[in-house]
């Protein structure tokens, strides 16, 4: 008796699949998984080797779809946080802006050269540091007027200028990044019709 179920024992062994689920199977066909030794007619459960291989292909492609969804948020959210920035820029620029147009005004009225020469100092720092933080100021005076960075306030007639040149400037306007900020107020040269 002990000899028999040894040999059954030894049997079953012989014949169990060792499947990644580690469960002996009952195939139709011989199982193709590398760790099957079972044969047909000694198998006693059903073996889900290609089954357990399409599933973990499934999850695979889901692994690789939801990684792809994260690198594509992650790089939408660090263009966010950049144009979030420059916005926040801009806006403390634009804030600032006016203050810069008091130094054009107040350079107008003072008398003291060592004052003005302060003044000019001062005013030099602030375009500097406004540099730093690539915000350009226009050229205006003795250039083309461009629509794309000049707003026409009025018109002159001088003659002895080209048309559409500028005159004088009413405004400074400024751009970021090459982007225009604030467009610059002008006044343009109009040639008179005789």
């Amino acid at each position: 008796m002990l000899e028999k179920k040894k040999k059954e024992e030894k049997v079953q062994e012989e014949t169990s699949c060792e499947c990644e689920n580690k469960e002996p199977c009952n195939c139709d066909e011989h199982c193709e998984c590398e760790n099957c030794n079972c044969e047909e007619s000694y198998c006693e459960k059903e073996c889900n080797c290609k089954e357990d291989e399409v599933k973990a292909q499934e999850y695979l492609q889901l692994a690789q779809r939801i990684q792809a969804e994260f690198e594509n948020y992650r790089r939408r959210m660090a263009d966010e946080l950049v144009l979030k920035k420059q916005e926040g820029i801009v806006s403390v620029i634009n804030v600032f802006l006016p203050c810069l147009d008091t130094f054009k005004e107040a350079k107008k009225s003072i008398t003291d050269e060592k004052v003005l020469e302060g003044v000019n100092m001062i005013e030099q720092k602030i375009y500097s540091a406004l540099d730093t933080l690539k915000v350009e100021k226009i050229e205006t005076i003795g250039k083309k007027f461009d629509p794309n960075l000049h707003d026409v306030i009025a018109v002159m007639h001088d003659d002895k200028q080209d048309e559409d040149i500028i005159l004088d400037e009413y405004q400074a306007g400024y751009t970021y990044n090459g982007k225009v900020i604030r467009y610059s107020k002008v006044i343009v040269n109009k040639r008179e019709v005789k």
